[in-house]
């Protein structure tokens, strides 16, 4: 019997050990790299992948309580966008019916209808002897339906209202002691229109009492959505402020914005 001798080892000659042997030492004297096969990853039920039970409920649980946090900080932040962006265009008709009576020679207000929470600025047409929304080109007449004008109007966002709650002072002097919105609109023929205010321009763009045209500081505007009180104000001079204060009537420093 012959015999291979290995390194240290010696071990009976045969055709499979030959060819380990010539195998060995042709990959020794070679490049070649052996690497082991990737094993595949075992699953305790064959080929079922995903998440357990366990899994998904922890992370429906943290999704739970994130929303806990972020919904209610989300309502919040709307609702506060949503009256700033209302006491914002307020004051931007107010500023406007200001320019547009000087503009004009003529006078021009800011209506609201409390109950409709709707506003509109309306032009005094001196030819018709009447009241007419400043975005009508056809210069048409205004009636007037339980406080409604007639033609197109602004509506405040969904929330917000006019009105001013349970304070009891406004930010200026002319809202003091006793805060109150402006003072009630006259139709064209001059009879006040109940649940509504008004803040009217004269030619100069000074506002004025409608019935005796004397220069006035009580105009005003509040708006609430139960949590903030925004406010625009028109000082004697024409100054025109806008203000926030919170609901709560406990807190009584109106700040300016």
């Amino acid at each position: 019997m012959k015999y291979l001798i290995s390194g240290n080892e010696i071990a009976p000659l045969t055709e499979k050990s030959l060819e380990c042997s010539l195998f060995r030492l042709a990959y020794e004297n070679s490049d070649i790299q052996v690497r082991p096969v990737p094993k595949k990853p075992f699953y305790a039920n064959g080929d079922e992948r995903g998440f357990t039970l366990v899994e998904i409920l922890f992370v429906v649980v943290i999704f739970s309580v994130l929303a806990a946090f972020a919904v209610p900080t989300y309502f919040s932040i709307e609702k506060s966008l949503r009256i700033a962006g209302d006491i914002r265009s307020i004051a931007g008709l107010t500023a406007q019916a200001k320019l547009r009576a000087a503009s004009d020679f003529t006078h021009a207000r800011v209506y609201a209808d409390l109950n409709g929470n709707t506003f509109q600025e309306q032009v005094w047409n001196k030819t018709s002897s009447c009241w007419v929304a400043d975005s009508d080109p056809t210069n048409t007449c205004l009636t007037y339906t339980s406080g409604a004008p007639s033609g197109a109007v602004i509506n405040l966002s969904p929330g917000d209202t006019f009105g001013f709650g349970a304070r009891t002072a406004g930010p200026t002097l002319g809202q003091q002691p006793s805060i109150s919105q402006a003072a009630q609109c006259l139709d064209n023929a001059g009879s006040a229109i109940n649940n509504t205010a008004c803040i009217i321009f004269n030619s100069r763009g000074i506002p004025i009492n409608a019935t005796s045209l004397a220069p006035i500081a009580t105009g005003a505007f509040y708006v609430t959505n139960a949590t903030v009180v925004d406010g625009v104000t028109v000082s004697a001079t024409a100054s025109i402020q806008t203000w926030s204060v919170s609901a709560d009537p406990s807190q009584t420093n109106w700040s300016a914005l």
